[in-house]
């Protein structure tokens, strides 16, 4: 088989190589082998490959990829679930999605829903992973609140809009282009700010009425924190899932007065229940179709290192990039 490792954590066009005739992965008694469709490429995987992200510790060489979705072609002795030409999607911290084919844990495995293809399915698990642990299992949302989703034209912006408008919450979200901002418009957010203007902390406290947002959905914390205070209600959640590069900015004296607090949201502290809690939710929400994963740009296996040095670049992070198998 094809498959992309990481043979150094160097620099990006020195780090990956695309090898062929790899053998494909041993089936053990409680795995699942599955063919890949397509993988989701998610912005952690750029720390991940340069050795950056020490919640997952791994040494070269290795392959890289959280999630993706595919076709079932061997199960282990011990899985009940799952059977050969079942359509599935996972993540494993294992990773290996870079792959044309993974082996499993049977309990990292999901049924993908019939109402999606494969490139979705490459969409669905960490994005609204993120975006159900952050909103629902850290920020306790609740039906009327107000919430301002920043980067809500990247994947898990996405995920967020859709999941806060399903659950009856007031959507406010942030992107700096047109095309971003027209797409969070169409993914269920109510009013959309440019967050490269000057005045938008301002235009934001108008939409609120001067009251200020409940919860934040925060993906540059060392950046924004300052303007998130000034953004927030008294009570309110600044749900912290990205910290950017450089140091935090200016004073946190603005917490007391609103007692605002500081919520870190990470998947790699989530259980297998928060996991298996934030599945069934996701998947009676595409069922449903108020939950429409959002693909983004498609690369081939051997484009890897270009789809990963374009993570971040303007106009490449509208919805969650794949790559696509042939």
């Amino acid at each position: 088989m094809k498959a992309v490792y990481v043979t150094s954590f160097e620099q990006p066009s020195c780090r990956l190589e695309v090898r062929d005739n790899v053998p494909k992965p041993e089936v053990g008694p409680d795995t699942v082998l599955v063919k890949i469709k397509a993988a989701g490429i998610n912005s952690i995987d750029k720390r991940i490959m340069g050795g950056q992200f020490f919640h997952l510790p791994v040494k070269p060489p290795f392959t890289p990829g959280l999630d993706g979705a595919g076709v079932v072609v061997e199960v282990g002795s011990d899985v009940t679930r799952f059977k050969p030409q079942d359509r599935v999607y996972a993540h494993s911290k294992k990773m290996g999605h870079f792959a044309e084919y993974v082996s499993l844990r049977e309990v990292e495995v999901r049924h993908l829903p019939t109402e999606i293809s494969f490139e979705q399915g490459a969409v669905l698990a960490i994005p609204y992973l993120t975006a159900y642990r952050a909103i629902v299992n850290r920020g306790k949302a609740k039906k009327g609140e107000t919430i301002l989703i920043h980067g809500a034209s990247g994947p898990v912006g996405l995920a967020c809009c859709q999941i806060a408008r399903s659950l009856d919450l007031r959507v406010l979200g942030t992107a700096s282009t047109a095309e971003g901002q027209q797409l969070v418009k169409e993914n269920g957010a109510d009013l959309v700010f440019n967050h490269k203007s000057p005045d938008h902390i301002t235009q934001i406290l108008d939409a609120s009425d001067g009251k200020g947002v409940d919860l934040i959905v925060e993906t540059n914390s060392s950046l924004n924190l300052q303007g998130d205070i000034k953004m927030s209600a008294k009570g309110g959640r600044i749900l912290v899932i990205g910290n950017g590069p450089g140091q935090l900015q200016g004073s946190l004296a603005g917490l007391m007065p609103k007692e605002i607090n500081i919520v870190g949201v990470g998947l790699v502290s989530a259980t297998q229940d928060n996991h298996n809690e934030a599945y069934t939710f996701i998947e009676s929400g595409v069922k449903a179709g108020s939950l429409v994963p959002v693909v983004g740009r498609q690369y081939d296996l051997d484009d890897t290192t270009e789809a990963i040095e374009n993570l971040g670049k303007p106009k490449t992070t509208l919805g969650k990039p794949i790559i696509a198998m042939s």
